[in-house]
């Protein structure tokens, strides 16, 4: 006895062969599942200049 959530197995083949078709083609990436990276390299460089200075400093205070 089927559960009667499962769709009968000649739609799950469908199904399969769409998703198989939407990947070869690219189409299977929807523009929320991209995330943008959470720091770009202009922020990155900035925090290791300023990190770099920060450790001169300590270190200039300590000698």
């Amino acid at each position: 006895m089927s559960s009667p959530v499962s769709p009968p197995p000649d739609a799950s083949r469908i199904d399969a062969q769409n998703r198989h078709i939407a990947q070869e083609a690219g189409l299977d990436q929807d523009l929320e599942s991209q995330v943008p990276p959470r720091y770009g390299a202009f922020t990155v460089t900035t925090l290791g200049v300023i990190l770099v200075l920060m450790v001169a400093a300590v270190i200039w205070i300590i000698i």
